[in-house]
Formats: C-alpha cells, sequence, structure tokens
C-alpha cells in the first residue's frame, strides 16, 4: 500500500469517525437543531442552499477577494523583500513600520479599511493583500540572504550584471522560501477576507456567517464555515500542488506529510 492511498484512507476514516460522534452527541444530549442539526439534516440543507443557486454570488466574492488580494500582496512583498534584502539602509527604514503593521490585530484594521474604501470589494482586497505581504517579503528576504558569499564573488568574476545573477542563482535559491511562504500567505488570505466581511460587507461567505448569526440560522452559519474550509484545503492542496512542479528538485518538501 503506497503513501497516498494510506493518507486517503486515514482522511476518509477520520472524516467518518467525525461524523459519527458528531451524530451520537446530538442523539446522545437530544440537542435542538437550531443549536446543531444532526450531520443528515445539515446535509439535506446544505444541498437545499446550493441547489437553489444564492450561494454561488457570495462564494465568487469571497474568492474574488482572497485570488485579488494574494496577487497584489505576493507582488508587493515580492518587490519589497527584494529592495530590502539589496539595501542596509532601506531596511532600517522600512523594518520597523512593516513589523508595527504586522503586530496589529488585523480585526482592528478592519473598520479603518472601510471607512477608506468602503463596504464593497476593495477594502477586503487592501485587508488580504496586508496579511499576505509579510509573510512572502520575510521569506523572500531569507532566500536571497541564502545565497552563499562564494557564490556570488564567481558570478563577479563571471561578468555576470545584476539580472543574471537575480535569474541564474537569486531566484533559483530564494523559490523553496518563496512557496513557503505562499502557503503561509493562502491561509493568511481566507482570514483577512473573512474579517473584512465580518466587520462590514454586501455579499460574501463572511457576511453569509453574519447574516445566519443575526437570524439564528445555525445551517447558514455552518454551511458558509464548510465552503470556507474546503476553499482552504483546495487552495493549499493547489500550491502544494504548483511547488512540486515548480521546486521539484528540493528534497526538503517530501518531509512533509
Amino acid at each position: 500500500m503506497n503513501r497516498l492511498v494510506r493518507k486517503t484512507i486515514l482522511t476518509v476514516a477520520t472524516f467518518i469517525l467525525f461524523l459519527l460522534s458528531w451524530q451520537a452527541y446530538v442523539s446522545l444530549f437530544t440537542v435542538p437543531a437550531h443549536i446543531l442539526p444532526a450531520p443528515i439534516q445539515f446535509f439535506q440543507e446544505f444541498i437545499r442552499y446550493f441547489a437553489s443557486g444564492d450561494i454561488y454570488s457570495h462564494i465568487g466574492t469571497t474568492l474574488y477577494e482572497i485570488i485579488a488580494g494574494f496577487f497584489i500582496g505576493t507582488f508587493s512583498g515580492l518587490v519589497i523583500g527584494y529592495l530590502v534584502a539589496k539595501n542596509k539602509f532601506l531596511e532600517r527604514i522600512i523594518t520597523p513600520y512593516v513589523i508595527l503593521l504586522q503586530t496589529i490585530p488585523k480585526i482592528s484594521i478592519a473598520p479603518l479599511f472601510l471607512l477608506w474604501f468602503g463596504l464593497g470589494v476593495s477594502s477586503k482586497i487592501a485587508l488580504v493583500a496586508l496579511v499576505v505581504f509579510f509573510p512572502i517579503m520575510i521569506n523572500f528576504i531569507v532566500g536571497l540572504r541564502s545565497v552563499e558569499k562564494n557564490m556570488g564573488d564567481l558570478l563577479t568574476i563571471l561578468r555576470a550584471n545584476r539580472w543574471q545573477k537575480f535569474i541564474s542563482v537569486e531566484m533559483l535559491i530564494a523559490l523553496p522560501f518563496i512557496m513557503s511562504g505562499v502557503k503561509v500567505a493562502t491561509t493568511y488570505a481566507i482570514t483577512g477576507a473573512v474579517i473584512g466581511e465580518l466587520i462590514g460587507a454586501q455579499s460574501g461567505l463572511g457576511y453569509l456567517v453574519i447574516l445566519g448569526s443575526e437570524t439564528y440560522d445555525i445551517n447558514l452559519i455552518l454551511i458558509a464555515v464548510v465552503i470556507l474550509c474546503i476553499i482552504g484545503i483546495v487552495l493549499y492542496l493547489f500550491v502544494d500542488f504548483l511547488e512540486k512542479k515548480i521546486i521539484y528538485w528540493n528534497k526538503s518538501q517530501d518531509l512533509i506529510l
């Protein structure tokens, strides 16, 4: 039995055990359906919400915020990370402000973003970009500074220009670090989008969570949470797939289960 089959069996068995435990808890303690529905009831509501078609626009809104904010934050993190890694003076100027932004709880910044960018997707995209920016920047800096001095000296002797050094050596060495940052940033992006929608939104899965809590609709809350979990898993697996294809020479990724 190969590794993939074992992992799949373990995942399925764990999920079945979770459903059985859920059903047993609801049955033994006679939990009301408006507090926690049984798995079958929840599954029926899940199908009904999807059949109605209303939920697709909310999924699309959240995905758009995640993807747009992720690309903006990644691009900004790579640019600023490169400049900081190459310029000590710029590092001393920028780093304190970057750390300050990172240490501030994002839920406290979200209302400011709503005031600045409005209730639409712009405020959520800005928040996602902010939370994605830091792990990308830090990992890129670490990757660029992992280039050994001897390698840099060799490229200088070979009269390689800055662009040639970056493409042929620095980027290749930094790629594993960047992909690690991307994995972390992916989960941060989902969190950032949901926080923005919880504070104030007109659509999105976070908006559905708030709507469900205001209308005491536990099924709507659980459906939104489950979809967010599915999005998180799919995005993580997609990034993991890209990592294996892009940096196939990096054996350290095989250590991750």
